[in-house]
């Protein structure tokens, strides 16, 4: 009886010391049983992505090993580093721009130097999908301005992805009007961004925002919108050195009351 009940204790305590904790720390926070699956969420083609892992094992010792299984891992995908940092392990991983939108599994298994009997594994669950960053536009200016004032557009972009999606804002307006932006919109965040177009020479003008994906290499999203430039008389006399007035009707009685002005008013 008493040979039955050690030979218990024993089991117990070695089946302690068989398994141990995994603690996902990003994109989710989870702690996971060896053989869990866990959904991760989404990237697009092209985007990078890491997968942060707790070094704190649950036992006496930390995990100091991070690998990923071959056999499990996308043939067209990269790895471009694995780390160990002061308390995490951190794999991270490219997906190519050529990806067949679909669910796939990675399996990620930890070990310890000091434990090298015990590893543990666990399956990330990546979705490739289209359609995680929304762009939207709104201008916040008032539809006349002056040549030389700002006028003012939000810019609001939400990346719903697990990885960071840079993109670049470009318009078809003179670069000294507007210059190209680039933008860097964090995992699961949204990113609100003033832009600032500063008119030289008065008269109405159309243009067109543009923002592409870095990643991607594409255009993800355009906004068209037209310019009404009052003259003042520091712009009208400075216009040849900036381009010739755009033309519009509408703006002819401010382009009449101005001259009236610089003839009777002192330069």
């Amino acid at each position: 009886m008493m040979k039955n009940t050690f030979m218990l204790l024993l089991l117990l305590i070695f089946a302690g010391f068989a398994s141990a904790q995994v603690n996902m720390l990003y994109p989710v926070d989870a702690s996971l049983a060896s053989g869990a699956t866990v959904q991760v969420g989404s990237v697009f083609p092209g985007q990078e992505f890491e997968l942060i892992f707790s070094d704190n094992s649950g036992n006496s010792f930390e995990w100091d090993t991070l690998e990923i299984d071959k056999s499990s891992f996308p043939s067209s995908w990269s790895i471009l580093g694995i780390e160990r940092t002061a308390s995490s392990l951190v794999a991270r991983i490219k997906v190519p721009r050529a990806a067949q939108l679909n669910v796939y599994n990675i399996n990620v298994s930890l070990s310890s130097s000091s434990e090298p009997s015990i590893v543990e594994s666990i399956n990330a669950r990546v979705v490739v999908k289209e359609g995680l960053l929304a762009v939207t536009f709104a201008r916040k200016s008032e539809d006349v301005s002056v040549v030389g004032q700002d006028i003012e557009y939000t810019l609001t972009l939400s990346n719903s992805s697990i990885g960071n999606h840079s993109v670049v804002v470009s318009s078809t307006l003179p670069s000294n009007w507007f210059s190209d932006k680039e933008i860097l919109v964090k995992p699961n965040s949204v990113e609100e961004i003033t832009l600032k177009v500063n008119p030289k020479i008065y008269g109405q003008r159309a243009f067109v925002f543009t923002v592409a994906s870095v990643e991607k290499n594409l255009v993800v999203s355009t906004f068209n919108s037209d310019l009404k430039v009052r003259p003042t008389l520091k712009g009208k006399f400075a216009a040849p050195l900036s381009g010739m007035p755009f033309f519009s009707f509408a703006l002819i009685p401010f382009g009449l009351v101005n001259s009236y002005l610089s003839l009777v008013l002192p330069a």
